[in-house]
């Protein structure tokens, strides 16, 4: 490509990012307009370079460390989904980690076995290469879509994670669970980054309420924003400050009717959301499809429970916009197929 193709590409869809993130960076869509961007600044520099840096040596590099990298990956995977469930409870979410480290050695032993078997069958089984070929063309294409989905959901899960925190009136902390009607470590770092975040506009003199919020679960005693507020009251947080949402029963429940609360006690209150910080785009994502102005921020994670956390709000995220991904995915098997079916007509 020319410098005059690519430069002024990369500035339009660079500088559209930053203009949407100045308008609403509650959107995910700014993250690939972000990276589109990136692509044609990449393109720009290699074809800056040309003559002078062999580009080979740009992608050689990378490609040669990936085997290892995915290894190392799911080894790491592996090891945290095992203890995770000897640390928690043995739930599918708390195995997400596991799973995905599973997933990440089967994927390319799969692929390295469909193509060993195309290279060795004979020249009259062409109907079995075309459906080798289109296994292979549509799972690497697939992972591929998946890995550049979760590569932008990290990346600009730690860019909003490190955005400004505006001003606000209202701190709504969502909830997270009881464990036998008792506040569990993981609510009580939400809790306590919201009660800091509530001293830190009351001591500027401004008129600030926290709102915890959750209802009570199937197999929780009483309602989690109840035992939320009792948490906060005796942390020293005046109680005429602590006003529990009790009916929620998810994310989206708990930002409507927190932000009826909220409403309620000041109209116009400019809300800002605590949950823990893996939680924190999904969260804000979420505000804004209910139409809540807030921003969201996070408190600190054991560090053990967050490779699971993660996976489960990715997942959550995708199922956001499931359009989306079902033309992904019909477009990777589409490609698949008609991989396979032009080497059967070669054939």
């Amino acid at each position: 490509m020319s410098l005059l193709l690519t430069v002024p590409a990369a500035l339009v869809f660079i500088g559209l990012a930053v203009r949407m993130w100045r308008a609403d960076n509650r959107r995910l869509s700014i993250g690939v307009v972000a990276a589109i961007g990136g692509y044609f600044a990449i393109e720009s520099l290699l074809v800056g370079l040309e003559g002078t840096l062999p580009v080979y040596l740009v992608f050689a590099i990378p490609l040669a460390l990936l085997p290892l990298l995915i290894l190392v990956l799911a080894a790491f995977l592996i090891a945290n989904g095992v203890r995770m469930l000897r640390t928690e409870s043995r739930s599918l979410a708390n195995g997400l980690s596991l799973i995905a480290g599973v997933v990440l050695l089967a994927v390319p032993v799969a692929t390295f076995l469909a193509l060993t078997a195309m290279l060795s069958a004979r020249d009259d089984q062409i109907v079995l290469r075309a459906l080798l070929v289109a296994f292979v063309v549509a799972v690497d294409l697939g992972s591929t879509y998946v890995a550049a989905f979760f590569v932008l959901f990290l990346v600009y899960g730690v860019a909003y994670r490190r955005a400004r925190i505006g001003d606000y009136d209202a701190v709504v902390v969502l909830g997270a669970g009881l464990i036998d009607g008792r506040v569990p470590p993981l609510l009580g770092s939400r809790l306590d980054r919201g009660a800091a975040l509530f001293s830190a506009r009351r001591v500027r003199g401004d008129d600030c309420v926290l709102i915890p919020s959750g209802g009570r679960g199937g197999d929780e005693p009483r309602a989690e924003g109840e035992a939320m507020a009792e948490y906060l009251r005796d942390t020293g947080v005046p109680a005429d400050r602590v006003l529990p949402e009790t009916e929620a029963v998810n994310t989206e429940q708990n930002l409507l009717l927190s932000g009826e609360i909220a409403e309620a006690h000041r109209p116009g209150s400019r809300v800002l959301i605590v949950t823990s910080d893996y939680h924190v785009l999904r969260a804000a994502m979420l505000a804004r499809r209910v139409g809540l102005a807030a921003a969201a921020t996070g408190a600190k994670t054991a560090r053990y429970f967050v490779p699971s956390a993660t996976l489960r709000e990715f997942a959550a995220v995708a199922v956001m916009f499931p359009r989306i991904q079902l033309t992904a995915v019909a477009l990777c098997v589409l490609a698949g197929l008609g991989a396979g079916a032009l080497l059967w007509l070669a054939g």
